[in-house]
C-alpha cells in the first residue's frame, strides 16, 4: 500500500506518517512539501504508485485544491472513474469552510486540523477497507442491473449507484453524473441488490459505499445530497453501516 502526504507544514507531515505507521506497517509513505512537487512526481512516476493521498487546502504554490483539481482532471483524460478509483483523496485543513468544495474533486474524506486521532483512525480504516475492496474487484466480475428506460435496456454496475428514489411506480436511481428514470418497485431493487445497500426510508435505498456522515434525521451522501432517514429504521441503519465499514478489517 503506497501513501503519499503533502502538506508544506513538516510538523503535520511528520504527524500524519507516525499516525499511518501506528495503524499499518505494511505501508510505504512518500512525503511532499508542495502541490507542486507532489504533481511533479506524479508527471515522472506511474500514477497508480499512490493508493491513499493526504492532502493539504491550504498551500504556498499550487494548494490542494488546485493540485486535486489537476489530479481528477488526469483521471477524466485517461476514462478513469472519479469514483471507485484511486488514489483515494483525503483533505487535510485547517479552514473547515473549503469542506464543500471537496466534493467537485470527489475527496474520499476529509479532516480538520488540529488533526483528533481517532478521526484520523477511522478515515484511515476506511480508506485502507476501500483499496483492499478495490484491489479484490479487479479479480471478479461486476454486480450489475437491468434498468429500462423506454424502449432502452441498460446494464447498470451497482457501484455506480449513489442511491434510488421512489415516488408511487416511478424510480430515480442517481449515479455520478448522471439520473435514470424508469417504472418498478423501490422494494424489487432492493431484494436484488441487497449486499452494500440499505433502504433508509421507503422512498429511499441507498449505497453505503457513498455514505458520508448520517443523523437520527437524515443521511449525507458523498455527492452532498441530503436524504430523509425514519425513525424506524435508524438503529438498524447504524448496526448495517458499522458491519459494513467493519467488513475485512477495515
Amino acid at each position: 500500500m503506497n501513501i503519499a502526504v503533502c502538506d508544506d507544514e513538516e510538523n503535520i507531515r511528520c504527524l500524519i506518517k507516525k499516525l499511518i505507521e501506528k495503524q499499518s506497517k505494511d505501508c510505504q509513505i512518500m512525503e511532499f512539501s508542495s502541490g507542486r512537487e507532489l504533481l511533479h512526481f506524479w508527471r515522472q512516476k506511474d500514477r497508480e504508485q499512490i493508493d491513499i493521498l493526504f492532502l493539504d487546502i491550504s498551500m504556498d504554490g499550487a494548494d490542494g485544491m488546485e493540485t486535486a483539481e489537476q489530479i481528477r482532471d488526469w483521471k477524466v483524460e485517461k476514462n478513469e472513474p472519479l469514483w471507485g478509483g484511486l488514489p483515494l483523496l483525503i483533505f487535510v485543513t485547517g479552514y473547515p469552510e473549503y469542506m464543500p468544495k471537496a466534493f467537485s474533486v470527489n475527496a474520499f474524506q476529509y479532516l480538520v486540523k488540529p488533526i483528533d486521532e481517532r478521526e484520523f483512525e477511522d478515515a484511515l480504516k476506511k480508506a485502507l477497507r476501500e483499496c483492499r475492496y478495490l484491489e479484490a474487484k479487479k479479480n471478479t466480475e461486476p454486480r450489475e442491473i437491468l434498468i429500462r428506460n423506454g424502449n432502452v435496456t441498460r446494464k447498470v454496475p451497482a457501484d455506480d449507484i449513489y442511491y434510488i428514489e421512489s415516488n408511487n411506480r416511478k424510480i430515480m436511481v442517481f449515479l455520478q453524473d448522471e439520473e435514470i428514470g424508469c417504472y418498478g418497485k423501490i422494494s424489487e431493487m432492493e431484494n436484488e441488490l441487497r449486499e452494500g445497500f440499505f433502504r433508509i426510508h421507503r422512498g429511499y435505498l441507498v449505497n453505503m459505499k457513498y455514505v458520508e456522515r448520517y443523523s437520527r434525521t437524515e443521511v449525507q451522501m458523498k455527492n452532498g445530497k441530503r436524504l430523509l432517514i425514519s425513525k424506524y429504521k435508524y438503529q438498524d441503519f447504524i448496526k448495517a453501516y458499522l458491519e459494513y465499514i467493519s467488513e475485512d478489517g477495515g
